[in-house]
């Protein structure tokens, strides 16, 4: 999955009204407008039972450890995964509106459905590519790095035969991403990787650190850091003998962890980058906001004002990091709706996730330096219809930032979304209900261009 950090103001400071709600049903809602959630809750005794489901990923049901319900409450813990949800129902929204903690703290709403509801999406790719592992030399890695505390469990899948072949790393998106990507349902990287095997390309994806079966701290990390393990998978693939030829290829974040690496690690001979962002992270994120916000229909002055209060958010925090909690509290609480009272597990949603290693990091990276920097061969390729890293902002910079590298491929695709898929508005609400995973036209753009460069 990919962060969408949404309007801190406009959005979850509105969800305050309360009216008596029965817990028990089944409930479903979306992390960051892209995974989805399914929470199943039954009466038991005096309590309740239940459990969650996170059906993008797996069709495992775990069973919640503790259910809290009040008229106007819900709160459940699932300890397995250090999971937490604390919300409030918002009679307007009909919907649990509150926080999902996981490491990390993220909006979650649940609304009510039918059992009728659930259906099962379609994923033809992604089918495809889990039926052609047979086809390759596929290897499960574990890749120390220098970090204490963070080895990388991930896949090696290359065609058979000795070799040498050239190869790549694919550096995932921000969030926590597993080796294969997975966003609402569909596994990008997999596909991508099965695209990259038929055409002759070995390929190492990896889960980030502190997810899927990588250890360390992932709630902790910053952008420096996923750079650090990427390095270490680079380094990895440099010691195999069925390895020819190193590149990088990242999407989304994994753009911006690209050329940090391969800047500073002779054995990368070629970058990909997906979607990945030129602009500083304060901007990029604001745009991301208005062009997602206004594909979801919010007004322009709801947006207007939303874009004034994360301006304040993103000012605070790029000025003076180790105080920003205690300034971004000030600014919220003037934000907030007269008459209501001052919700403090709301405050908290907005201003935990905010002020994480992470974002602070984030705000403050221009990515152009290490643009500039890149003499190897650069493929940047963007959707024409990405609300998430806009080609309209994004690839002008990044032309500019490139016009010193002889080798630099700059194109927008056309009816392109950010997972590369064909889109009708390119709003994240959409990638679910898409059954392409990834263009085959973007495939061939990628798998012909390291061809090329690996001849």
């Amino acid at each position: 999955m990919h962060r969408i950090w949404g309007f801190f103001a406009a959005g979850v400071l509105l969800a305050t009204t309360t009216h008596a709600e029965e817990a028990a049903g089944i409930w479903r809602g979306k992390l960051m407008g892209q995974l989805t959630i399914i929470v199943r809750i039954e009466k038991e005794g005096q309590g309740y039972k239940g459990t969650l489901q996170s059906p993008d990923q797996s069709k495992a049901l775990l069973p919640l450890d503790t259910i809290s319900a009040t008229a106007d409450t819900l709160s459940f813990d699932l300890k397995r995964i250090n999971g937490h949800y604390e919300g409030h129902w918002d009679d307007a929204q009909k919907a649990w509106v509150g926080t999902w903690s996981q490491g990390q703290s993220l909006p979650l709403s649940l609304s009510r459905i039918n059992e009728s509801d659930l259906s099962v999406s379609h994923r033809p790719q992604v089918d495809a590519a889990e039926a052609a592992l047979a086809q390759y030399h596929v290897e499960s890695v574990q890749i120390a790095t220098p970090t204490p505390g963070v080895t990388l469990a991930g896949t090696y899948s290359a065609p058979k035969g000795n070799g040498p072949f050239p190869a790549v790393v694919l550096i995932a998106g921000s969030g926590p991403n597993t080796r294969d990507e997975t966003v609402a349902g569909h596994k990008v990287f997999l596909v991508l990787a099965d695209a990259l095997n038929r055409a002759g390309i070995a390929v190492l994806r990896y889960d980030k650190r502190g997810i899927g079966g990588s250890t360390g701290a992932y709630a902790q990390a910053t952008t420096a850091d996923f750079a650090d393990d990427a390095q270490a998978a680079a380094h990895w693939l440099g010691a195999r003998k069925d390895v020819k030829t190193i590149g990088l290829i990242g999407h989304s974040e994994g753009g911006i962890i690209a050329p940090l690496v391969a800047n500073r690690t002779p054995q990368v001979q070629f970058v990909g980058l997906l979607a990945g962002s030129a602009v500083r992270g304060d901007h990029l994120l604001l745009s991301q906001q208005v062009l997602i916000g206004r594909a979801n229909g919010m007004d322009e002055a709801a947006l207007s004002r939303a874009q004034a209060t994360n301006r304040k958010i993103y000012d605070a925090i790029i000025a003076d990091p180790a105080h920003a909690e205690t300034t971004l509290r000030a600014i919220v609480a003037a934000e907030w709706p007269a008459g209501t009272p001052a919700d403090p597990a709301v405050i908290d949603a907005i201003v935990k996730p905010v002020t994480s290693p992470w974002m602070s990091w984030f705000l403050r990276y221009d990515p152009q330096v290490e643009l500039k920097m890149l003499k190897i061969p650069v493929l940047a390729l963007t959707g024409e219809k990405d609300l998430q890293v806009a080609a309209r902002d994004n690839l002008p910079v990044m032309k500019a930032a490139l016009a010193g590298n002889p080798d630099a491929t700059l194109r927008e695709l056309p009816g392109l979304n950010h997972l590369f898929q064909t889109a009708g508005t390119g709003a994240p609400s959409e990638y679910g209900d898409i059954e392409e995973t990834f263009a085959p036209s973007a495939l061939k753009i990628v798998t012909d261009w390291v061809s090329e460069r690996t001849r």
